[in-house]
């Protein structure tokens, strides 16, 4: 090694152990101040967690994720209030306000149908990070069912799983994935595996420091919150946090509440009414497109989004439209779930197949992709709703891939009917 490079070594190395040693007093004085506030009154402000939410999470933040004790928690106290939440795995086509009441995370809260769903997912938790979340959450789910939403976007050549999955990595969620006697090792490692190729590496030999620095991590991020419910916040309101009103069980409904969770005689959904609301709402946001997307979106964004597929999305040179590694981790994560005793449902979401027509990922490219998911589906003999079949039809996405209000309903549907019937019903309104 020439002198440059011993010097250029040497600086480096410094300024790693500067750091670390600054890490590590971080560490000591977290450890303290935890300790400090785990005592006496600390501990009682603290245990009131459940007891100060007057919100539901409709569509959580990278913080409330990256807490394996917050969600669980958040899962734990709704079931206390009566209701069976159904975890929605998924990206940022769980996010509901954009499409309205008939959306699942909204339509299916506060006890009014059979079951109530909870979100796990936001954008940027694709298939690894949902493979670690199922298995954490498993052991702890009072009805074995899931719905997993799966997204063109995640096997597409611009997926950055380097990025996007430290954001999300929970450190909570992983730990008690590895400590689910139900999965196999072999998968355990394989997820272990992956997330190191991802940037998270928590194989065997990782330095003692980083261990000690990644429990701490995991601990401040619970510490968090349990200090915002302490202070009397809402721990549930963060900031980019989608919520909606908790509402108790014996609470008289307003004419305004009644209409957004319409039922008949024998308590089921009126999907006559709420499909009739769904329809219209998604026509009037995408009057002035014939395409069908939301107006505001469509002059605002449509072009940017256009030119730049356009322009970032090339033709791969070894013909691989979708990544096979993403495609893998989906496998993995279905694996994950049958192993963990989970009975998942992949909701198979279209694209807007004519803004989709406009860039490389043509009609003939798609149909690949989606052929590719009922392959996994079939080989994991896990129950598929296959909406593929929506792609020209112009009200059921706002934008390129997101759910409108009629989306929004006919997924919601989905979910009830495979929830009452064991299949899940995916047929056009007009045939019913």
């Amino acid at each position: 090694m020439d002198k440059k490079n011993a010097t250029a070594t040497t600086t480096k190395l410094h300024q790693q152990a500067q750091s670390s040693g600054r890490r590590l007093v971080v560490v000591v004085l977290t450890l303290v101040l935890m300790g400090a506030l785990l005592s006496g009154t600390g501990f009682w402000l603290m245990s009131r967690a459940t007891r100060i939410s007057s919100t539901i999470v409709t569509y959580p933040v990278n913080s409330q994720l990256k807490s394996f004790d917050y969600m669980m928690g958040s899962y734990q106290a709704r079931v206390r209030r009566g209701e069976l939440p159904i975890p929605l795995f998924g990206s940022s086509e769980l996010a509901p306000n954009d499409a309205g009441w008939s959306h699942p995370a909204l339509l299916y809260t506060n006890g009014r149908y059979a079951f109530d769903a909870m979100v796990m997912g936001r954008a940027g938790t694709t298939d690894l990070w949902s493979a670690i979340e199922l298995g954490a959450m498993a052991p702890q789910l009072k009805d074995k069912r899931v719905v997993y939403f799966v997204s063109m976007q995640w096997f597409m050549t611009y997926r950055k799983p380097k990025k996007e999955f430290p954001a999300v990595f929970s450190e909570g969620a992983y730990r008690a994935c590895m400590k689910n006697e139900r999965i196999p090792q072999e998968l355990k490692d394989r997820i272990t595996s992956r997330m190191a190729e991802y940037g998270v590496d928590r194989r065997s030999g990782s330095s003692p420091v980083r261990k000690l620095v990644q429990a701490v991590d995991a601990q401040a991020a619970n510490l968090s919150n349990n200090l915002r419910q302490a202070a009397g916040i809402d721990p549930n309101i963060l900031p980019g946090a989608q919520t909606t009103t908790l509402r108790s069980p014996a609470e008289v409904r307003s004419g305004a509440t009644e209409a957004t969770q319409p039922s008949l005689t024998d308590g089921s959904p009126d999907w006559k009414q709420i499909f009739a609301w769904a329809t219209q709402d998604a026509t009037e946001k995408s009057a002035g497109n014939e395409i069908g997307f939301n107006s505001s979106w469509y002059k605002k964004d449509f072009k940017r989004w256009q030119q730049g597929a356009q322009a970032k999305w090339k033709k791969p040179k070894d013909g691989s439209y979708f990544s096979m590694q993403e495609y893998e981790d989906f496998k993995t994560a279905l694996a994950v779930a049958k192993a963990a005793g989970l009975k998942p449902l992949v909701v198979m979401q279209p694209v807007k197949g004519k803004a989709y027509d406009e860039t490389i990922y043509k009609q003939d490219i798609r149909q690949n992709y989606y052929q590719m998911i009922r392959d996994a589906c079939s080989e994991a003999k896990v129950g598929l709703a296959d909406f593929s079949g929506y792609e020209y039809n112009p009200l059921f996405l706002r934008d390129y891939s997101h759910p409108s209000a009629l989306g929004g309903a006919y997924y919601a549907r989905a979910l009830y009917s495979w929830f009452e019937t064991g299949t899940a019903h995916t047929d056009p309104v007009s045939e019913e």
